[in-house]
């Protein structure tokens, strides 16, 4: 199991997210005019006056300055004559005749008219002569309704809306991983290499991480996620990781996929006396498992679902029995796979006894916080893990809040 709270470095509280309402869209606000029409500039225009009244020229009449007398004043009258009784005989003669012509010229022009018969003119002649045959009945055309020209409405495409995504819990404790079944046995075998140096648990963990890789591949896969291989450094104190800086304490960092041993604790142990060499050997196997627990949480989409769930917790102790789930679970994973490669490892009499005595001897009790489960709890889940070799029984996110303590 991991020594380090919580897995990954636990991210500072934040306390429960913030219910955001639907946003009130309120759009472009029209202005309106004092008629209550849209806004914007109110066109007034030149008022139209009607037609414009053009003014004539001023006639003043004939003549100069007015009627009146000539220069000179008034003139004495002339004599008066009598030739205008000649005129009247010549203009009666010229009255007579003029009259008589009237006539005559009228009764011409009258029978001019009854004379002169003009031509028709046709607007249209037929091709072909008329025919002497009586034509058929005629042929009547009922008048044609106007039909309306309509267009068939046509289908309108809609795009399906997105699969519904499953919520962080569902993701937690529903996720495919959990039907992948029972692990086969890989034939792995504790690496030769120990904890007597830096090198020697450099190239034990190195050993222990691609047996792991090879023993989860085939799971991953069946539960529809992508595989990837972990990394592993195993580290000599403390040091700077992308999930922060570590005090040296073993632990996963998602960000790069990385596994982070604490190599010095494990070289101590290994080298001192009073320490039992297989027990050395049994926790650094047992906590490469742990880690490599948390890394398939991370392939899965569990840690992030986790992760969720953890910010959203209405309290702080909510917060801790979701990260004691969390760390539960990959203890319980560790177990499978030990179960599942008992005969090769191998699972002697001595390796149980020390697994029974870490499982006996891990938990909460021994820290500041209770993030990782009581020493009550752990055995449960490492015997179950163990034993079953079923990834379903390490499912701790529905198991109830006594299981996690």
């Amino acid at each position: 199991m991991s020594n380090q709270h919580p897995y990954g470095g636990q991210p500072p509280y934040q306390g429960p997210p913030q219910q955001w309402g639907a946003p009130q869209y309120q759009g472009p606000q029209q202005q309106f005019g004092a008629q209550g029409g849209p806004g914007g500039p109110q066109y007034a225009g030149t008022p139209y006056a009607g037609p414009q009244q053009y003014p004539g020229p001023q006639y003043g009449g004939p003549g100069g300055p007015g009627f009146g007398w000539g220069p000179g004043g008034p003139q004495q009258p002339k004599k008066k004559s009598k030739g205008w009784l000649v005129l009247i005989p010549l203009m009666l003669v010229a009255v007579v005749g003029l009259w008589i012509f009237g006539v005559v010229n009228k009764h011409n022009r009258l029978n001019d008219h009854d004379h002169t018969s003009p031509e028709p003119t046709y607007s249209y002649s037929p091709s072909t002569d008329p025919s002497d045959e009586p034509t058929e009945a005629p042929t009547t055309t009922e008048p044609t309704e106007a039909q309306p020209t309509t267009t068939a409405p046509q289908p309108t495409k809609t795009t399906p809306p997105p699969p519904r995504q499953p919520t962080s819990y569902e993701v937690v404790s529903r996720d495919l991983f959990y039907r992948t079944g029972t692990q086969p046995g890989t034939g792995c075998r504790l690496p030769a290499a120990n904890a007597s140096s830096i090198a020697g648990e450099t190239a034990f963990n190195r050993a222990m991480k691609a047996c792991l890789d090879r023993a989860w591949a085939r799971q991953v896969r069946l539960g529809r996620d992508v595989f990837r291989p972990a990394n592993v450094i195993t580290m000599n104190g403390g040091g700077q990781t992308p999930c922060g800086g570590s005090s040296g304490r073993s632990h996963y960092c998602d960000s790069n996929g990385t596994i982070y041993i604490d190599g010095r604790s494990d070289v101590q142990n290994y080298n001192n006396s009073r320490v039992s060499k297989m027990w050395v050997r049994v926790h650094m196997a047992d906590t490469m498992a742990h880690e490599y627990g948390h890394h398939l949480q991370n392939l899965t989409g569990i840690s992030d679902a986790f992760a969720e769930l953890w910010y959203a917790a209405p309290t702080k102790a909510a917060q801790l029995e979701i990260n004691r789930r969390m760390e539960i679970q990959a203890t319980c994973l560790s177990s499978v796979f030990q179960g599942a490669n008992k005969a090769t490892l191998p699972v002697s009499r001595a390796y149980k006894n020390e697994y029974n005595f870490i499982s006996h001897n891990s938990g909460d009790e021994w820290d500041t916080q209770r993030t990782h489960g009581s020493k009550v709890v752990q055995p449960y889940w490492m015997n179950r893990g163990f034993n079953s070799r079923n990834v379903a029984q390490c499912n701790t996110f529905i198991a109830t809040s006594d299981k996690v303590r």
